[in-house]
């Protein structure tokens, strides 16, 4: 390994040392002194974990950093937490606002994940996504009631904004133009959505029971490993602290039973094992390393200017992964493609 690597491998194993003592899986550690702490800190910001990282960088002493770099690893993580308090403070207000027209708001994605954390609102999100089941457009009516402008544009949610914070409305948890097996994974995921959840805190949020939460982040991940642009290690802190979260014994059996029936077992493996080898020091597999080093690299998304170029680009990123389409799904990049066109062409508008 050159000087560059090794020092490279210093820095990242020193992020997932803060990472651990944040998720409480170590209390007790010891690091070296050539640690660069600020490469820690802008790993830590490009993968989405900096107000993470930074919990456990205040509960160490001693360890080198630069003050001047600790205060403003501090004030970003103070960014991320007054971000994600406006965004669970307008989760609260839509909640109260449904419920007065007896609709359920239901948090995916974001504020469910975050519920897990010991810290949710260090947990950082771009936006917020909701599902309200069969009243997805009397939702979008009760919004525009109030003033918000309403896009229904994409056939998966609607999109509007309140107060600066993005909110996506999902008439579908995930993309079914086109694709009848997706359609099918659909129908099981609003099944799940259906069996319950619990209210977070003394909210009127729903977060979904844990089976579905487990399988739609897995189905979340594969897709943004594949066609999106990359999963970061915000994703692992996700899932280190959901499988924690586990009510029992046999929700655990029923998500690998699962995940086998919905094709997730593949990435739900990998993750897995990238998950224990930062927790526990499990050595990873070959796939694991793969999805590892993928992880590392993957660069901040940037929004496209045109909704055409968002496709092209999408095709293009699904062709540029076809090897990994290969390793993390059970399917190929080429039929996934074909079914992309072919939804974008001929089912627009999809039902179940």
């Amino acid at each position: 390994m050159s000087g560059n690597e090794s020092s490279q491998s210093t820095n990242i194993n020193s992020l997932f040392v803060l990472l651990r003592v944040s998720l409480g899986k170590e209390t007790e550690v010891s690091l070296p002194n050539d640690v660069n702490w600020q490469t820690v800190y802008d790993i830590a910001m490009k993968q989405g974990v900096g107000a993470i990282a930074c919990d456990g960088l205040l509960k160490l002493e001693n360890i080198g950093i630069d003050e001047e770099l600790r205060y403003k690893w501090m004030g970003q993580s103070m960014v991320v937490e007054q971000r994600s308090s406006m965004q669970w403070n307008i989760a609260c207000e839509m909640a109260e606002l449904f419920s007065r027209e007896d609709i359920k708001t239901i948090a995916l994605k974001g504020i469910s994940f975050a519920s897990y954390y010991p810290m949710p609102l260090h947990r950082s999100s771009s936006d917020i996504d909701i599902s309200l089941l069969d009243d997805f457009e009397r939702g979008n009516q009760i919004i525009e009631s109030k003033g918000f402008p309403v896009d229904r544009e994409d056939s998966k949610h609607s999109h509007y904004v309140i107060n600066g914070i993005p909110v996506e409305n999902h008439q579908f948890c995930i993309g079914v133009r086109g694709n009848r097996r997706n359609k099918r994974v659909e129908r099981r995921f609003r099944q799940l959505l259906r069996g319950g959840g619990e209210t977070i805190g003394d909210s009127k949020v729903i977060r979904p029971q844990w089976l579905f939460n487990a399988l739609f982040f897995m189905y979340h991940a594969m897709n943004h490993l594949l066609i999106g642009g990359g999963i970061t290690l915000k994703y692992i802190c996700d899932w280190i602290v959901m499988r924690d979260g586990v009510e029992d014994k046999d929700s655990k059996v029923a998500f690998w039973n699962e995940c086998d029936e919905l094709g997730l077992t593949k990435i739900a493996q990998a993750i897995d094992r990238v998950c224990d080898y930062i927790v526990k020091d499990v050595e990873l597999d070959e796939l694991g390393s793969v999805l590892l080093k993928r992880i590392l690299v993957t660069k901040e998304h940037h929004e496209l200017k045109s909704k055409d170029q968002a496709h092209l680009g999408m095709i293009r990123t699904m062709w540029r992964n076809r090897q990994m389409f290969r390793d993390f799904s059970d399917t190929s990049a080429f039929r996934m493609i074909t079914t992309y066109v072919w939804g974008y062409l001929f089912d627009r508008n999809p039902k179940l």
